[in-house]
């Protein structure tokens, strides 16, 4: 009873890890996007409520901790975008405005800034840019009940809201991640089965079922399913952000 305590308390424990892991903002912390507009910042912040309500309605709330900045702007928990956008003054004698946006994913940062570039400077679009093409819920699923890495890829191909460096780690540790969770729960499974006696053999009797029917497949199961969960909120969120930017018509450069 001991041993399979400390074997369930060590598998509980390595899924919490690799889900911190999966779950661990990269982008936020290495990188940022920056704009500086010709505005004041009351200006400014009237202008980024009014993109967040377009495009992100109801899913977003001033958070108090600005950072130093004069306002901040948060999506919250189950929104389909991933940003924190900053308003600031370029300093304190000046007028113009400076808006940073920070993201777990390099590919929403750039995606914000051609955004807010869009709507507040006007630029007009580079000759590079591009229409997007919706994409479909169940075909995310789908293939992340195969391996989520392959629900990732098809989340991130022809899409801004990934870079290749957000869809490489991505896909990289869905797939590390299935590899020690299903290894290891395989290796426990495999020590704690039945094996056929010496005499079982010499008499070709039947032997224990197989694993994945024995009395621990739900340890196998339990272990497969593990990312394939944790996924199904990720391709929801992807899918619908990239939709909802097809729906509003914006062109990227990806």
């Amino acid at each position: 009873m001991n041993f399979f305590k400390k074997n369930l308390l060590s598998f509980l424990n390595i899924v919490a890890i690799v889900l911190g892991l999966l779950s661990f903002p990269i982008g936020s912390v290495f990188s940022a996007e920056v704009i500086e507009v010709p505005i004041n910042p009351d200006d400014a912040n009237v202008k980024i409520l009014a993109i967040l309500n377009k495009i992100n309605p109801g899913s977003f709330y001033e958070d108090p901790k600005t950072g130093g900045f004069i306002k901040k702007y948060q999506d919250k928990t189950f929104s389909p975008f991933d940003y924190k956008i900053y308003i600031g003054r370029m300093s304190q004698r000046s007028v113009e405005s400076i808006i940073r946006v920070e993201s777990s994913d390099r590919g929403q940062e750039k995606v914000w800034k051609r955004i807010i570039e869009s709507e507040i400077l006007q630029n007009p679009p580079a000759e590079d840019m591009r229409k997007l093409e919706k994409k479909s819920h169940i075909l995310s699923q789908g293939l992340n009940l195969i391996q989520p890495s392959m629900s990732v890829i098809y989340n991130s191909s022809s899409s801004p809201l990934y870079n290749f460096r957000d869809s490489f780690w991505a896909a990289t540790a869905y797939l590390l991640t299935d590899l020690v969770l299903v290894g290891g729960a395989y290796a426990y499974v495999s020590d704690k089965a039945p094996r056929k006696s010496l005499w079982d053999n010499l008499l070709n009797r039947q032997g224990p079922p197989e694993l994945i029917k024995g009395p621990d497949a739900g340890t196998l199961i339990g272990a497969l399913a593990v990312t394939r969960l944790y996924r199904v909120f990720g391709s929801v969120q992807d899918t619908t952000a990239h939709n909802r930017l097809v729906e509003l018509q914006y062109s990227f450069s990806f």
